[in-house]
């Protein structure tokens, strides 16, 4: 209730409480108009107290959505600078190392064939290509164009079979996102992350990502079959200093969203809930 609202339901119980004292005669003469005026201060002051009490839960109130807005507003600048300095790492990648790669296997293609016999040669062109996939992958996970150009859901696909040919685990999906969205980078952001996890701690055989749209929310759930992660294990990460799940759980809180991990029977399923922007 606003302070103004308190005022004057305040006002009017105060000026109700002084026409009852002053319309029953038989209580003014049983108490004496001494103790009614007492009792009329009494019941003034305790609207009072109440009236400052409303002021402070108002400007606490008040207090705590800035600092709420200024948080959401720190975070999305941090996040913006994060994107852009990604995009900044993927073009220099794809611009420098990765040309440079690529032209070097060129060459040592055109070298095999004035000697197809040399296993040294042999052995450059697989280094190299291995080099030059891995570095595709590092661009595309730092800053993916499919993104920009199809949308969220082939984006997502793409990720999980790169992750599925460079860890072995079986990764399934299942996704029905036809739509592109401003939240688009949050979610997959999650979904990299999340896969990254898979890939580096929990020792699955097979994994599984769903992305849908339910009710103008966007849903992701991921799941895999290995040891298994809960938001207890997730803060005892973030004491250790990785942060990495924690932020993109800082940006979708942010966004409205709700990152919650859920029961299973093995493994770790987690999902991601963040609400389409208009």
């Amino acid at each position: 209730m606003s302070t103004r609202r308190a005022a004057v339901v305040l006002i009017f119980t105060l000026f109700g409480f002084a026409l009852a004292v002053l319309e029953d005669p038989v209580m003014v003469r049983a108490i004496g108009w001494p103790e009614a005026v007492f009792r009329f201060a009494l019941y003034a002051f305790l609207c009072g107290t109440a009236l400052v009490v409303v002021r402070i839960e108002e400007r606490h109130a008040r207090s705590v959505a800035g600092l709420s807005a200024l948080r959401e507003e720190l975070l999305a600048q941090t996040m913006t600078a994060s994107e852009v300095l990604q995009r900044r790492i993927s073009e220099s990648i794809h611009d420098g190392p990765l040309q440079d790669v690529l032209a070097a296997r060129q060459e040592l293609i055109e070298l095999e064939l004035d000697h197809p016999d040399d296993e040294r040669v042999s052995r450059a062109l697989e280094g190299l290509q291995s080099a030059s996939e891995r570095l595709r992958q590092a661009t595309f996970e730092l800053h993916p164009a499919v993104l920009e150009e199809v949308g969220l859901g082939p984006a997502v696909e793409q990720l999980a079979g790169f992750t599925a040919r460079r860890s072995g685990i079986k990764v399934t999906t299942d996704v029905d996102y036809p739509i592109r969205n401003e939240i688009d980078p949050i979610v997959f952001g999650v979904v990299r992350e999340l896969l990254s996890n898979v890939v580096h701690h929990s020792h699955a055989k097979s994994a599984s990502v769903m992305l849908g749209i339910t009710d103008e929310m966007c849903v992701l759930n991921v799941a895999d079959d290995g040891v298994g992660v809960n938001g207890d294990t997730m803060a005892r990460r973030l004491g250790e200093g990785h942060i990495g799940l924690a932020s993109h759980r800082a940006r979708v809180d942010a966004a409205g969203g709700t990152f919650v991990f859920l029961d299973a029977p093995t493994g770790t399923h987690v999902c991601v809930e963040v609400p389409l922007k208009a």
